[in-house]
């Protein structure tokens, strides 16, 4: 179980040291007394703006931030946009120079540019600065290896974190414990189905998923845990659309499957048999997804599974509490089961961070305002409206237990699954070469080898490795 000492993990901290180096010293002890209010107390009646994605995290700090202008004086303006329109045009203002945001949500991909070409306020200037930095601020009390990925780039500290949601999976489990079913995927298969109801639940393999796919995918008028369907379900998604879901996807399969991207000195380690055989299971769903698979992104995973048209699906920790609505997901709300990827259960400790641009006009006060989301009782009240915070001593809190997805962030730390993906700049350049390579390949236009041939071969060019 996560608790408040889990950070305090020998591996933890080696690689927290790893990944700030001195920056560690930053966030040292004050002396003195410090208060939000006399902090902001300079920029009073300033207005902030900033920009994140348009899933629960961000909803909810929308919602904190009126409570942070009661206490400080400080408008937020909070805008709110798709994940990848909001990496497009905070790139294009960093690269114009252009800035109208005060502080931006980055993903992981991201880090390195903003790092390396110095696109980012540098953030030690505000956490060395004793008139700012709120002394409660302990980098220790991050998961680490979030951190690391969503906030450092060569061991230097660029931002704070958004989130930490570690992909998984999700599954009926009301459908998963009938007892017919079951005893109909062992007739089939000639082996017990791994997912039989339990709310955390384990896959040993891709191909038992996958097995499982195929098996609940029934047509209108088939039945269904003793219901007859109305429309079509769906074992699974494969999402093809040129959009992130597409590379998300294949990475978690095949960090699943033993492989990565890169390895630890940036190098492409694409061209590997798991790198093949990720793609191959991800084309295999196919045939077990909403053909619209070709224009499928995680909006129509979380709306088709929704609906109630799916068994199973990869999921988000900031997705995930929009189905537990019973008002918006009345076929699925209470009847969620969850599982770590299968196979190695290695899993990109995911997230995304924030970061204050170089040029943003009121950097303090927006440094002000995400130090203060980052505050344990802003991330404690946060997590109840649909946070997914990256502090384990809010993730060891007890009123979490039972929560599905909370359990499962919690499981991956204490199991130690999380992976850290390196951050070259490179990194954007080979992001936008897998979502076209991927998407082609979706949408059937080359075969699985001639992706991963393309990708090698491409991305190698901007890496030079």
């Amino acid at each position: 179980m996560v608790t408040q000492s889990t950070i305090t993990k020998a591996t933890s901290l080696h690689l927290l040291a790893g990944a700030l180096g001195v920056a560690l010293a930053a966030f040292a002890p004050q002396s003195f007394a410090w208060s939000l209010q006399e902090a902001a107390a300079p920029y009073k009646g300033t207005k902030i703006t900033v920009i994140c994605d348009g899933y629960s995290p961000c909803l909810a700090y929308k919602e904190e931030a009126k409570t942070f202008t009661e206490k400080t004086g400080i408008e937020v303006s909070v805008e709110v946009a798709d994940l990848l329109q909001v990496q497009q045009q905070i790139l294009t203002d960093a690269l114009t120079g252009t800035q109208v945001y005060d502080a931006v949500q980055v993903i992981s991909w991201s880090v390195g540019v903003w790092g390396s070409q110095g696109f980012a306020a540098p953030m030690q200037d505000f956490l060395d600065d004793a008139e700012l930095r709120d002394p409660d601020l302990r980098v220790e009390d991050f998961v680490a290896e979030n951190f690391k990925i969503t906030s450092t780039y060569d061991d230097k500290v660029v931002g704070l974190p958004f989130h930490y949601i570690p992909p998984f999976a999700i599954y009926r489990k009301d459908i998963a414990a009938n007892a017919d079913e079951q005893a109909a995927f062992k007739a089939r298969y000639g082996y017990d189905m791994p997912l039989t109801g339990e709310m955390i639940a384990s896959v040993d393999t891709w191909q038992q998923w996958t097995d499982m796919a195929e098996f609940f995918t029934r047509k209108p008028g088939e039945s269904v845990a003793g219901e007859t369907l109305e429309s079509p379900m769906y074992g699974v998604t494969a999402a093809f659309k040129r959009h992130l879901t597409v590379l998300y996807d294949y990475e978690r399969i095949l960090l699943g499957m033993g492989g990565e991207i890169l390895d630890t000195d940036g190098n492409i380690a694409l061209d590997s048999p798991e790198a093949l055989k990720a793609l191959e299971y991800m084309l295999k769903w196919r045939d077990f997804s909403p053909s619209s698979y070709k224009e499928y992104t995680w909006d129509e995973q979380y709306s088709d599974f929704c609906a109630g048209n799916l068994f199973s699906t990869f999921s988000w920790g900031d997705t995930t509490p929009f189905l537990e609505i019973k008002a918006d997901c009345p076929k699925v709300a209470g009847n969620l089961g969850y599982f770590l990827h299968p196979g190695t259960h290695t899993t990109a400790a995911e997230g995304q961070g924030w970061i204050i641009p170089k040029n943003a006009p009121n950097a303090e006060a927006a440094y002000l305002f995400l130090q203060h989301l980052a505050s344990r009782d802003v991330q404690a009240a946060c997590q109840g409206n649909g946070c997914a915070t990256y502090r384990t001593d809010v993730l060891g809190m007890s009123d979490w237990d039972g929560e599905g997805r909370v359990e499962m962030h919690r499981k991956l730390i204490d199991d130690g699954h999380l992976y850290v993906r390196p951050n070259p700049p490179a990194l954007l350049a080979i992001q936008e070469i897998m979502m076209e390579e991927l998407s082609a390949a979706g949408a059937g236009l080359q075969d699985a080898k001639t992706t991963i041939a393309n990708m090698v071969e491409r991305a190698r060019k901007v890496t030079g490795g």
